[in-house]
């Protein structure tokens, strides 16, 4: 992993941990817009989240329009999760849409870096990168939003929480960790199978708005995504490490931070509660 960070560096130069494009119109429009760039580069929508208003009914006005279109698992996203788990923090990809009035940015990830840092950008993976490149680019000109700082190579932080439950069933673990985070008041999506991995999708209102009125374009990461795939007789279980936000530009210093602790903590005592040990690839 400290080579992988270390490659990070040198492309977090050049590349960037968002694509954004700027879209004017009504939202109603520029998601229609999104969602025919996305189907004519070969990408089918799974379907349209409403996260701006699920967020205002719990934590009340002041947030703003935000959609999160989640795509349906194809073979990019199949071949990155069977050659290493962890690109399960970002899959299946998701496009934000953020704004108001007649200004818009729609957005998702930069797979150039993270399937760099992961080791599996190549091959069908690559073409998965190229469409949601070329998608953003059928919408306007797409910029790339590059990290403010990347992770010391030497501080060993990984981009999931890891963890292994010994001698378990992968179905028993996903309702273990579905279970956990309903208790903790955490919405769920219904689980999707990518491959070998079985990804959860919750989100929480408060973690979202502190969140994202902080930093729009980290919506790529949104819905937060757990995950849990047998590895013989034993599950690994993981989720996204929160506090690679730290790293998107405007978050240091700001709330946001003392949240993405909150959310580590709280993400943290989920993996342990459904059994699982801390794991480590390779030890």
């Amino acid at each position: 992993m400290r080579k992988l960070l270390a490659l990070a560096v040198l492309l977090g130069l050049a590349l960037g941990q968002a694509l954004v494009v700027e879209v004017r119109g009504s939202l109603e429009a520029v998601e229609a817009k999104a969602l025919a760039a996305l189907k004519g580069v070969g990408l089918e929508p799974d379907r349209v989240l409403n996260l701006g208003e699920q967020v205002r009914q719990v934590t009340g006005p002041g947030f703003p329009e935000y959609r999160l279109i989640v795509l349906k698992p194809e073979k990019g996203s199949l071949e990155a999760v069977s050659k290493n788990p962890m690109a399960a923090i970002v899959l299946p990809p998701t496009v934000f849409i953020t704004g108001q009035g007649q200004n818009y940015m729609v957005g998702t990830f930069d797979g150039r870096l993270l399937f760099g840092m992961l080791g599996v950008y190549g091959g069908e993976v690559q073409h998965l990168v190229w469409r949601l490149e070329a998608a953003l680019g059928r919408l306007g000109v797409v910029k790339r939003l590059p990290p403010a700082v990347m992770p010391d190579p030497n501080s060993g932080m990984m981009p999931a929480l890891l963890y292994r439950v010994p001698g378990a069933k992968v179905e028993d673990v996903v309702l273990m960790v579905e279970s956990e985070l309903t208790a903790n008041g955490l919405n769920l999506l219904p689980n999707v199978k990518v491959g070998p991995v079985t990804v959860i999708m919750p989100c929480k209102s408060e973690w979202a708005r502190v969140m994202f009125l902080t930093q729009p374009a980290g919506g790529f990461a949104a819905p937060c995504r757990f995950f849990a795939m047998q590895m013989g007789p034993d599950v690994l279980v993981g989720a996204i490490e929160p506090m690679l936000m730290t790293i998107m530009p405007g978050v240091m210093g700001t709330p946001a931070v003392a949240m993405l602790q909150e959310a580590r903590r709280v993400m943290t005592e989920i993996l342990v509660a459904a059994g699982g040990e801390p794991y480590r690839p390779g030890r």
